[in-house]
């Protein structure tokens, strides 16, 4: 059984991440990330901070079934009186 990723990444989602930016990105939801070369040992800038070096991730939305939705209405202002 081969664990190679066989899909077509897109490349517009690959983004250069340090630990710390790794680690909001992994705690939001919603978001995939996975790393882009297991075997990439160069750090470089990150992204986002640009004070810190770490490697290259893909960043992908997940998809809406796995993503939670908070069920009811709050619209309706008559329920909550």
């Amino acid at each position: 059984m081969s664990r190679d990723f066989s899909r077509k990444t897109d490349e517009s989602t690959l983004t250069t991440l340090c630990p710390r930016c790794l680690d909001a990105f992994r705690n939001a939801r919603g978001i995939r990330v996975r790393r882009a070369d297991p075997r990439q040992t160069i750090k470089e800038p990150c992204t986002y901070c640009q004070t810190r070096f770490g490697f290259d991730y893909y960043i992908q939305p997940t998809s809406p079934k796995t993503t939670y939705f908070k069920k009811g209405r709050f619209d309706d202002e008559s329920e909550c009186a």
